[in-house]
């Protein structure tokens, strides 16, 4: 899927509807980063080092807690990729937001959606992250590879996984995809495994 196509089919369809129980939850962002390649729009994901105390190892978008000097979730959203991945607000194209997204750290996350220039190159900070993947857009928002699994005694009730290439994406980034998904293919919802509950 090339920019044009996924710019026209964001515009054109009804972002999903999402409503949490109020929790006392710190407010987040995160940027969910696209970038076009020869073979159409890839994601920008970030795999985080095995030192840190939440999420080590864990696939992610580049994101972070809201923090005072910040005027809005937006500012977090770049300021986070600036910090984590050598990137400045004025090479990010927003062309819009998704539905927030609790985690278990306790924080709402705000997602915005941003386009990169084909041509940018990363300056990651090896502090907070181990590897840079880049994905194929279609592949992720390919309902068919999701699985989910209804979970009660969480914030949110359902875990979504989405394994990719012998590795997993799961939790808030791979419920954050799925949103996506839903938006761009609506029409596909039906083709997700469900696990078994817990």
């Amino acid at each position: 899927m090339n920019r044009a196509e996924f710019l026209q089919r964001f515009a054109l369809s009804s972002r999903p509807e999402v409503n949490w129980q109020s929790h006392p939850l710190k407010p987040s962002a995160v940027l969910v980063a696209l970038q076009e390649q020869d073979n159409g729009l890839h994601f920008v994901l970030t795999r985080r080092p095995a030192h840190m105390r939440q999420h080590a190892h864990q696939i992610c978008f580049a994101g972070g807690r809201h923090e005072r000097a910040d005027v809005d979730l937006l500012a977090t959203a770049l300021r986070e990729a600036e910090e984590e991945l050598g990137i400045h607000a004025q090479q990010i194209e927003i062309i819009g937001d998704l539905p927030t997204q609790p985690v278990l750290s306790r924080s709402l996350i705000h997602p915005y959606i941003g386009i990169l220039p084909s041509d940018l190159m990363f300056q990651p900070d090896p502090g907070e992250v181990a590897e840079i993947l880049r994905v194929p857009l279609v592949t992720l928002l390919n309902h068919e590879h999701y699985y989910t699994q209804r979970v009660k005694r969480l914030l949110y009730h359902e875990l979504v996984f989405i394994p990719y290439q012998g590795q997993l994406i799961w939790g808030a980034t791979a419920a954050i995809i799925r949103r996506l998904a839903d938006q761009i293919f609506p029409e596909r919802q039906h083709l997700v495994r469900q696990l078994p509950d817990l």
